[in-house]
């Protein structure tokens, strides 16, 4: 008996502690288009727009960026988990050209990191995309 009690507790207390972060969990706006751009005003870096444009759906999601004045780069597809985190990769063989990962922190707001590993000037970083 006791360790039923004891049992039931254990998954009350565990689905208590899972609303937070059901409740932080921010989905991207259905068929938003967020931009956002990464070493806007740096000697060292060339500026790069990133766009990260969402599916009807608000489940799936693609992004490309450019390089300076050059043409956008190939696009990524990649799919936005329930807690509004993604992640894609444009590889080459087994070479991963270039990267994002990030997560959606309110439906008008993305954070990410653009990695650069073999492609414009090789210099990503953090920035915030927003809907436009």
């Amino acid at each position: 008996m006791r360790r039923i009690s004891l049992l039931a507790a254990g998954i009350a207390v565990t689905a208590l502690l899972a609303l937070p972060t059901l409740a932080a969990a921010a989905v991207p706006k259905p068929g938003g288009s967020y931009q956002g751009t990464l070493h806007l005003n740096s000697l060292n870096a060339v500026s790069k727009k990133v766009v990260i444009k969402v599916s009807a759906t608000g489940t799936r999601a693609r992004t490309t960026f450019t390089c300076g004045t050059q043409r956008p780069a190939n696009w990524i597809s990649f799919a936005v988990k329930k807690d509004g985190s993604f992640k894609a990769f444009s590889n080459t063989g087994t070479l991963t050209v270039w990267s994002i990962v990030g997560r959606f922190v309110t439906s008008g707001k993305a954070v990410a990191v653009l990695h650069l590993n073999a492609t414009c000037d090789g210099k990503g970083g953090r920035f915030v995309a927003t809907v436009v």
